[in-house]
């Protein structure tokens, strides 16, 4: 399907193109309060296009042509899922299908179907990776925009998500096991384990009403707590080793077995000696069920009646 065309806007434009720029600007990083989507074109919008243009080094004119709005594809695919998942659900099967559909379709867009890296710059996140030339020490992050509007719609900070030092570039490459403060320097000097913001993301995206802060405390309020040999359902958050913190979105239902399936976000590549597509992304994979309990993992099943 070819790539919609959107007009060309600078000072003084208005209409549902205008209102569709401030929303998708309303997802991306920045210092400045968050536009009203009011369809017209004042002195905010083109400060904060101009914004947008210098963070992704493009001429910072304020006029939104081509290249601009191919810049913002990612916020504007973002609105799409949004506009396609928020309508209330009318039973439990049908919104926890919501929170896996979001799931999928994060997949699909923002992860690696192979081993062949996409082009520099593609809405496909791999977050432990930076392209194109150095810039005060830092590159642009592989996915960065596609992972900014993930931290946006999750409600929290994407500041640090458009770019990557060369420095953290080389601790994630750096082997666990001879770098046991490597984690520390990625939570504490970069984005840090974005899984569970991706989870919140897929809840938030769905149409529920849940933090970030709700998922990493484990609130009584929002979740159930499940055991690992228990069923699980399609939609529920998995934690894997409450010491990593790791968290998962459940794909299926699952009676007490071998395996859960699930889709995960900033998935490492299983050396993390090297950097390639397969560090920090967004993958589908699976948990033995005798690992999840040895970890002391379990899985978080939503009180949704909570969380509308």
């Amino acid at each position: 399907m070819p790539s919609p065309t959107y007009p060309l806007l600078r000072f003084g434009s208005f209409g549902q193109a205008v209102q569709l720029l401030q929303k998708a600007l309303n997802l991306g990083p920045s210092t400045r309060s968050k536009l009203t989507p009011d369809a017209q074109f004042g002195p905010k919008t083109h400060s904060r296009v101009q914004e947008f243009q210098g963070q992704k080094n493009l001429t910072r004119d304020g006029v939104v042509g081509p290249v601009t709005w191919g810049a913002l594809t990612p916020f504007i695919d973002a609105l799409q899922q949004i506009a396609n998942q928020t309508v209330p659900a009318p039973d439990e099967q049908q919104q926890r299908q919501r929170i896996v559909d979001v799931a999928t379709a994060a997949l699909q867009t923002f992860g690696w179907g192979s081993s062949t890296p996409s082009p520099d710059g593609s809405a496909r996140i791999c977050a432990a990776r930076g392209y194109g030339p150095v810039v005060m020490g830092k590159r642009a992050r592989q996915g960065g925009p596609a992972l900014a509007s993930i931290y946006t719609i999750a409600g929290t900070s994407a500041a640090l998500c458009l770019h990557i030092t060369t420095e953290m570039e080389t601790v994630y490459q750096q082997n666990p096991a001879t770098h046991p403060d490597r984690r520390n320097k990625i939570n504490q000097n970069d984005i840090g384990s974005w899984c569970g913001i991706f989870a919140t993301y897929c809840y938030k995206s769905s149409g529920l009403n849940v933090t970030w802060d709700e998922v990493r405390t484990q609130s009584s309020v929002k979740f159930e707590k499940v055991l690992p040999n228990a069923r699980v359902k399609k939609g529920d958050i998995g934690v894997y080793d409450p010491m990593v913190n790791h968290h998962f979105i459940v794909k299926e239902d699952s009676e007490p077995g071998a395996r859960v399936y699930s889709i995960d976000g900033n998935v490492g590549n299983p050396s993390e000696m090297v950097v390639t597509p397969w560090n920090s992304v967004v993958a589908e994979r699976f948990y033995l069920r005798t690992t999840l309990a040895s970890k002391g993992g379990l899985f978080l099943r939503p009180k949704l009646t909570a969380m509308v």
